[in-house]
């Protein structure tokens, strides 16, 4: 039988309730977005903590403060002055660049963002690609930046859980004019958890760093992203910190896991679920030897914040249905 939430056509949103017993807990909260979004500014670390708004669905969102921001980093439309339409459970805002659909009955978000909309055009009136390293790019993320989650002692799983469908992804750049460069264009899915080393006796102590996994990737098109490893960079607001994703192709191999291969595929719906365990002692392997949390371990380790949705290095116009997202500890 549904419950309240998951009947929900009208009036006021209804919070879907965060599970949490003695086996697993709910890492992260209001999973179907109920209490609406702050809306972050173009600049990711600039902005000092304000905000361009807050998107309360006319007044329906839930009681309380947002749990979710929508963060539009390198954007030129801004979603705080989106439109919004509601449609029984399916609540949607558009700001002519980007479109962000939910259905709060669901627990579904579908994060549109078009770069031919996002990027200036050039001095001809035509969409081009990004041109310069230092150019920011675009970003659509929906982003919990308090969740402060201590993994504790005893934690025997982190499971990370993803359900999703890159509806489409394509890019409106003539390449006769704009040649693709592999090596600064791309249109990426991802999802990153933002990780600190809160042991105080530790040499790395209030160090932090990225642990993420890449689902989707236009340089990888018809297969699954390789895995990455290295510090942040590349744009006037990168942090700068160490950053490991491993690949989806070794997280099939995990036993127990469950993940849909190739992964970078347009109109399929996949799967990513595994412990992510493991691969935090693999990513904090690979970043001491390469001079980052030198002294950190999984059990000092705080989740700060994280965050899931597209960078657009390169000029695409993109589409990704997430039909569930999860993070459950398991004890």
């Amino acid at each position: 039988m549904k419950t309240a939430w998951q009947q929900q056509c009208t009036g006021k949103i209804v919070e879907r309730p965060r599970v949490s017993n003695q086996k697993t807990e709910e890492v992260l909260p209001d999973l179907n977005f109920s209490h609406g979004f702050q809306v972050g500014l173009f600049h990711s670390n600039s902005s000092a903590g304000r905000l361009a708004g807050i998107l309360d669905y006319k007044g329906d969102a839930a009681e309380g403060k947002p749990y979710w921001q929508l963060s539009q980093w390198g954007c030129t439309h801004d979603l705080a002055n989106a439109a919004f339409s509601r449609d029984g459970s399916v609540l949607r805002y558009d700001d002519g660049g980007k479109c962000v659909t939910i259905d709060v009955a669901k627990a579904e978000i579908t994060l549109c963002i078009k770069g031919s909309e996002e990027y200036p055009r050039d001095s001809e009136g035509r969409v081009r690609e990004r041109i310069d390293k230092l150019e920011n790019w675009p970003h659509l993320l929906a982003e919990q930046t308090n969740v402060g989650y201590l993994l504790p002692h005893g934690l025997k799983r982190l499971t990370m859980s993803l359900d999703y469908e890159v509806t489409h992804c394509e890019t409106h750049v003539d390449r006769k004019i704009y040649p693709e460069d592999i090596n600064m264009h791309a249109g990426m899915f991802v999802w990153f958890l933002h990780l600190t080393d809160i042991d105080p006796e530790s040499t790395s102590y209030l160090r932090s760093m990225w642990f993420g996994v890449k689902m989707f990737d236009t340089r990888f098109a018809g297969r699954t992203p390789a895995a990455e490893a290295g510090y942040d960079n590349g744009k006037e607001d990168s942090t700068g910190l160490f950053i490991f994703i491993p690949s989806l192709e070794e997280v099939a191999r995990q036993p127990g896991s469950c993940v849909t291969l190739p992964s970078s595929v347009v109109a399929k719906r996949n799967t990513v679920q595994f412990d992510a365990l493991p691969f935090l002692e693999k990513a904090l392997m690979t970043a001491r030897g390469m001079g980052a949390m030198t002294g950190a371990h999984v059990d000092g380790l705080r989740i700060d914040s994280t965050n899931i949705g597209w960078e657009l290095m390169g000029n695409n116009d993109a589409e990704v249905k997430i039909y569930s997202i999860n993070l459950v500890a398991g004890f």
